[in-house]
């Protein structure tokens, strides 16, 4: 059984992938060109939404909250694609 601030976080985050997620993904893939990872970004900030909000409460904007963090998500996956070279299961030696 959930308790109640796990019910109060999933409802919400529920409530916000219905209402936003085509806003949120959009908005993210118009600013990195690639649709497939926004919805891998935002998908990673809604797990992280249900591990965190039940936590430190829901936050006063929920959208915003879970922008912010799928950004990082996506500007963490695009550090890590220039730091590893395709088809290297190691990273690059930084030479600078």
């Amino acid at each position: 059984m959930l308790r109640t601030d796990d019910a109060h976080a999933r409802t919400t985050a529920e409530a916000v992938a219905r209402a936003s997620y085509g806003k949120l993904v959009a908005y993210l893939a118009a600013r990195t060109r690639d649709v497939a990872g926004a919805e891998d970004a935002l998908s990673d900030a809604f797990a992280a939404a249900l591990l965190d909000w039940p936590a430190r409460g829901v936050p006063d904007r929920p959208e915003a909250w879970l922008m912010a963090v799928a950004r990082r998500k996506l500007i963490d996956a695009a550090r890590r694609r220039v730091s590893v070279p395709a088809g290297s299961d190691q990273p690059s030696e930084n030479t600078a």
